[in-house]
């Protein structure tokens, strides 16, 4: 089958990467002595604990707890920007100065400073790195804001994914952005990456699940509605304009509406106005926003509204839509998750051991040495691909790329054992002894120091596990008496059962969990306790049973760690279900 035109690009971006100049972005610099303050009062999020050179994503709302502004927050020592759609940063600007008052906070919009080049995807990092004059520069990368010279004139660059994809934001002044720009366009074109058409970064984001504000929420919708409570708030920091409203909301379970995928059925390709109904026999179930038709899933998908007794993971459906059917089936989003760049260097790093352990010709191990130096390109700390690299590279008589590949490994690793075994191996066959002697005996003092922290690690693990026991054995003893009270107690027949899972007493632990489960069926904690203590029984069906019951009810509910937890542990299970057979 021919691939399309967006097919194409979409499979790029993904699998090398894409970039282009953005319109429409904005940025706002926050500074002075009170402006972590300011900010921890005005945002969701929790200002106060963001590291150095970091971002997060915050929102800030009304009284109400509607959301005003979605944007991304990035600190660079006691000053802030936050980058966000020009029309948002005026909305954040008129807000955080009508709040203002007294503190000793400055605002400077600086859209108007910057013109914007975004490159996203595996080999973004790469291609910004030819244009830094050290190493240095190119490990600040790993940071998410990095003030630098790129091809020897000023840029900020500010990590940030526009569709799932790792990538960055370079900004640039406008007398540098010709010179700058023409410069990294050129290298991404070497490189093969595709240019970023508002198509492809439409239809990449959607299957991605990231909503945008102003087009998939709004300040008509309260911040759980949208999906990003998990992302934008903390509950723990203290007081921030809407925390009252939204802490009552939370305690009050999971709105009526929430925010989700539809994936259609049949390799749909309409493509559906905004605010489309989808309508059952007993009446309006949800509201479309964006949506488009996915080459990766082969039918449309849409983010949409939901309602909360809808709102369940792969619930499938028949639906009016524009008064046609449909088969509608939720997805919890995204749609696609996107592997990152460390992820993806691991898969190099794999398939070229797979390569050269199974038959090691010429042929085959010049592919191994792509793979792993492809490896490298995507995450160049990756250690176990330097090492295996040296390896085959020394048993194909390379012995110079070898040494060099190793005394890298050994600066991103003074510990590395293998690192300073392989040396010691290659000097002796370059003839030099001294050299060999001294890698082989630095080699063996960090084996020894390896085996005494091991030694004294296993001393903390066995004491930590008595710790453990010893802690949940007081609980139960004080659950038991609240039982023996009152054998209706919702929290001592979790309490009991959950204390019983963490002795391994996995037998004993059932009867009270279900019956914890039989008091309250929305208990959400109590089915991780169950499943787990059904996988401790070896009765994986009754596990996974239990784990697709627990979703159901915190999808519904709106309890994301529990659910994300039970969905990691679902696909866990299925994973050694599928490998043991």
């Amino acid at each position: 089958m021919l691939q399309t035109s967006i097919e194409l690009s979409l499979q790029t971006l993904r699998e090398v990467g894409a970039y282009g100049r953005l319109e429409g972005l904005g940025l706002l610099a926050v500074h002075g002595p009170d402006a972590t303050r300011f900010l921890q009062s005005q945002t969701t999020n929790d200002v106060a604990k963001l590291p150095e050179l970091s971002s997060q994503l915050s929102c800030i709302l009304d009284r109400k707890a509607h959301v005003k502004a979605f944007f991304q927050l990035y600190r660079k020592h006691k000053s802030y920007r936050i980058l966000a759609e020009k029309e948002q940063i005026e909305k954040i600007l008129f807000h955080l100065d009508t709040y203002r008052f007294a503190d000793k906070v400055d605002f400077v919009e600086e859209s108007s400073h910057f013109v914007f080049f975004a490159i996203q995807g595996p080999l973004a990092l790469q291609c910004l790195a030819e244009g830094l004059q050290s190493q240095s520069q190119v490990e600040f990368l790993e940071n998410d804001v990095c003030d630098t010279k790129l091809f020897h004139h000023h840029a900020l660059i500010l990590r940030r994914s526009l569709c799932g994809e790792d990538g960055f934001i370079v900004c640039v002044s406008h007398d540098d952005a010709p010179k700058v720009i023409d410069e990294l366009e050129s290298i991404c074109r070497r490189h093969a990456l595709v240019e970023l058409s508002p198509e492809l970064i439409e239809t990449a984001r959607i299957e991605s699940g990231m909503p945008i504000y102003g087009v998939d929420f709004s300040e008509l919708n309260f911040l759980p509605e949208a999906g990003l409570e998990e992302k934008t708030v903390s509950y723990t920091k203290g007081c921030f304009l809407g925390q009252e409203v939204l802490a009552r909301v939370k305690s009050q379970g999971a709105p009526t509406r929430g925010l989700v995928g539809l994936l259609l059925g049949g390799g749909v390709r309409t493509e559906f106005p905004m605010d489309s109904k989808v309508s059952t026999d007993g009446g309006d179930v949800a509201w479309i926003k964006s949506n488009c038709y996915s080459p990766t899933l082969k039918t449309t998908i849409a983010l949409a509204f939901v309602k909360r007794d809808y709102r369940v993971p792969d619930k499938t459906f028949d639906a009016h839509i524009n008064g046609e059917q449909y088969k509608v089936t939720i997805k919890i989003l995204p749609f696609i998750k996107s592997r990152s760049p460390h992820e993806r260097a691991r898969d190099c790093y794999e398939r070229a051991l797979s390569l050269y352990t199974k038959e090691a010709d010429d042929a085959t191990a010049s592919e191994a040495v792509d793979l792993l130096r492809e490896a490298l390109q995507l995450d160049p700390k990756l250690e176990d691909a330097y090492e295996a690299l040296g390896v085959i590279l020394h048993k194909r008589g390379q012995i110079d790329e070898a040494i060099a590949l190793m005394k890298t490994l050994v600066e991103l690793n003074a510990d590395s054992v293998m690192a300073h075994t392989n040396l010691s191996v290659f000097y002796v066959e370059k003839g030099l002894k001294e050299e060999a002697e001294e890698e082989k005996a630095i080699s063996l003092g960090i084996r020894m120091r390896e085996a005494a922290l091991q030694a004294t690690q296993a001393k903390k693990d066995e004491e930590e596990k008595k710790r453990r026991i010893e802690e949940a054995t007081q609980r139960l003893d004080m659950f038991k008496q609240v039982l023996e009270i009152d054998g209706e107690d919702l929290l001592a027949n979790y309490g009991i059962g959950s204390c019983l899972v963490a002795l391994e007493k996995f037998e004993e632990a059932v009867p009270f969990l279900k019956k914890a489960l039989e008091i309250k069926s929305t208990h959400t904690v109590a089915y991780v306790a169950l499943a787990e203590a059904y996988e401790g029984l070896g009765q994986n069906d009754d596990a996974i049973e239990t784990y697709k019951q627990g979703i159901e009810v915190a999808s519904k509910r709106g309890d994301m760690s529990p659910m994300n937890d039970m969905q990691r542990r679902l696909l866990a299970l299925t994973a050694r279900m599928k490998h043991a057979k």
